[in-house]
């Protein structure tokens, strides 16, 4: 048995700080690595030691075996957490380790290779005696031959990456004269993220459930599962709530799937901790999808409803020791629900969101867990995933454990950028969700037009709230007397502050009285306000006769409000004097969102129809097809493929 005494964690973000805090329960210390857009992180800061490893870009930093290799060395770590994503899964950064006398915490290379490629997998899963999704995975990758399969299987068919997952390289596709686009778009993403574009092809269930269990193995030959996660509320194939125990499994089912899954880990003589994941149709028949070998992002939910630590398993079993429960003894209790918070727009399509946090606040209740990698003043970059922290809640029964999630969203506050924080609130009051009935499309179904649109109250209180924060913030830049802050020559003439939201112009009439107290009329509301205390983002003030408190930010992009019941708005603040600028003209495309271009499917002078797709932008891993509004003519294209263009960069320009 070798003791590990430092770990190296290969990775950012939350799950470097969640595998910092176990190892220092365990006595063991820790290295972090970083890239250049990191060295500000708060995962840096929490480790022992932490070592640069470059450029911004994944490639040249997390994803650079070399550099990592040396960062080890260089702090005498004696073993490396891979974490999730990145290399985690990386079958020849496994040997890697192991060539260089350094303990991989995580399956053995030829299981991570067999595994990686869910051709292989399928294969195995097979002779084992494990159902598996009816497909193709040939070798023949040529459009025609996934046309010929395709018919076969019968449509619809889901495209997938052979080497990966997370939602990259996946395409739905209803028809034939889909497929040669879908191949196309999904290998070449496939490529990108993974470093191989081989695809296979799977019936698609276009109402189904996915269930994954928990497996674990050691070198003593001990296999177990530690029950199951239901993971079927998704947006573009990556989870966003996953739970545990799953409301779709009865007893009877659980037990079967629980088999299944460790005859699966036992067939490849797994070791650590993995993920065999399931499509659960509605009949109650169950098929494999694929071997996750590394620990999953929601596994806390699995930690919570069993008492155990898995990092501390992981670790134990990279080490030499045998696991110590087993599926017999392991029993749960309680439910537990993860919700993902990321940096991305639901009403824009889930489009990745960038910029700083100006203000960050974690409520602290009972049966509440945050593994977080941010605090105020981090910078969310273009470079990375878009979760930025997970929201874990327990409770003795389901009903509790959703109350306590919901509770727990509404007092988060997240101010400077997007997230989607107030729509997983809205998941929570989903009738599909909280008797459990959901499935995978629910998302799809149901918020393709998302809007989190406030009540007129509240868009007032907001609006008052607001002109307080921005009347102290001009009070306390002045030189003259506070006294004369507001002053005008005619004194009963209100003064005006507007707002819009959603293209929709607040204005706030209001007069200072004097003591902090003010008149305000908003449209035909005629109210009294009084500010009570500002402390940095939180003021508390008097609207009519009740106190609220509200959290607000302001940056160039916007005033970020907090509202106590509604959730979190950008508002834009209306200058009183519109300064002259230049506006985009008819015609201009813009950016969504920042990213990389991946491809230009146009050229001047192309005449296109509405829907046809102009370009394709990647960001955060995500591809994004920019598709065109309406007929027209191509008349200038600014970018090219590999540019780098911020948000709300004009990409083209069709003819008026």
């Amino acid at each position: 048995m070798k003791t590990i005494k430092k770990i190296l964690i290969a990775n950012r973000g939350e799950i470097a700080i969640r595998v910092m805090r176990t190892a220092a329960d365990m006595g063991i210390k820790t290295v972090a690595v970083f890239s250049d857009a990191d060295a500000q992180a708060l995962f840096v800061s929490k480790a022992d030691e932490a070592v640069c490893i470059g450029g911004a870009y994944a490639a040249d930093s997390y994803l650079n075996q070399d550099k990592i290799i040396a960062a080890a060395k260089l702090t005498g770590a004696d073993a490396i957490h891979p974490g999730y994503g990145f290399l985690s899964e990386n079958s020849s950064f496994s040997k890697r380790c192991k060539d260089e006398g350094i303990v991989f915490i995580g399956p053995a290379a030829e299981v991570i290779e067999v595994m990686g490629s869910k051709i292989s997998a399928k294969e195995i899963m097979k002779k084992a005696g494990v159902p598996v999704v009816p497909g193709y995975n040939g070798a023949d990758q040529t459009p025609a031959r996934f046309k010929q399969e395709a018919e076969k299987i019968g449509f619809p068919v889901l495209l997938k990456a052979s080497a990966g997952g997370g939602g990259k390289g996946m395409r739905i596709v209803h028809a034939a004269s889909e497929l040669d686009a879908a191949v196309e778009g999904a290998s070449r993403e496939a490529n990108k993220s993974f470093g191989d574009g081989t695809l296979l092809m799977e019936k698609y269930f276009s109402s189904a459930k996915h269930i994954e269990f928990q497996i674990f193995g050691d070198t003593h030959g001990n296999y177990t599962h530690f029950f199951e996660r239901e993971c079927s509320l998704q947006r573009r194939y990556q989870k966003v709530i996953e739970e545990s125990p799953s409301p779709s499994l009865n007893a009877e089912l659980r037990k079967k799937m629980g088999g299944a899954s460790v005859a699966a880990a036992s067939s490849i003589k797994y070791t650590n901790a993995g993920t065999v994941e399931f499509i659960l149709d509605k009949e109650g028949n169950f098929y494999f999808l694929e071997v996750n070998t590394r620990l999953q992002v929601e596994h806390p939910v699995t930690e919570e409803t069993t008492g155990l630590d898995l990092v501390q398993l992981q670790i134990e079993v990279a080490q030499g020791m045998p696991l110590k429960v087993s599926s017999e003894n392991i029993k749960q209790h309680g439910h537990s629900i993860q919700c993902r918070v990321c940096a991305e727009d639901p009403e824009n399509n889930f489009f990745p969101a960038t910029g700083d946090i100006l203000y960050w606040s974690e409520p602290h209740l009972k049966g509440l867990r945050y593994d977080s990698g941010v605090k105020t003043g981090s910078k969310i970059e273009v470079y990375y995933d878009s979760l930025i922290a997970k929201v874990i809640s327990y409770g003795n029964n389901r009903t509790e454990a959703i109350s306590r999630m919901y509770l727990a969203l509404d007092k988060m506050s997240i101010l400077g950028i997007t997230s989607n924080k107030d729509f997983l609130k809205e998941l929570l009051q989903n009738p599909s969700f909280v008797d459990g009935s959901f499935d995978t499309k629910l998302i799809e179904r149901e918020y393709s037009n998302y809007k989190n649109i406030p009540t007129a109250g509240a868009l007032h209180e907001m609006a008052i709230a607001a002109l307080l924060y921005n009347w102290n913030g001009r009070r306390e830049s002045e030189t003259f007397p506070p006294s004369l802050n507001g002053w005008r020559n005619i004194f009963y003439q209100h003064q005006l502050y507007t707002l819009e939201l959603a293209g929709e112009k607040i204005q706030v009439a209001y007069r200072h009285l004097g003591n902090q107290k003010f008149e305000i009329k908003i449209g035909e509301q005629q109210l009294s306000a009084q500010l009570i205390t500002i402390e940095g983002p939180e003021i508390s003030c008097l609207i009519g006769s009740q106190r609220k408190t509200y959290f607000i930010a302001i940056n160039n992009v916007g005033a970020f409000i907090h509202h106590p019941e509604q959730g979190t708005y950008r508002f834009t603040e209306v200058p009183r004097f519109v300064e002259p600028g230049a506006a985009l003209a008819k015609g201009g495309y813009i950016s969504p969102m920042p990213g990389e271009i991946v491809k230009v499917l146009v050229k001047p002078g192309d005449l296109v129809k509405s829907g046809k797709g102009l370009l394709v932008i990647s960001s955060m891993k995500m591809e994004t097809t920019i598709e065109a509004h309406s007929d027209g003519e191509v008349e200038e294209v600014f970018v090219a493929e590999k540019n780098f263009v911020e948000a709300n960069t004009v990409l083209l320009k069709m003819k008026n």
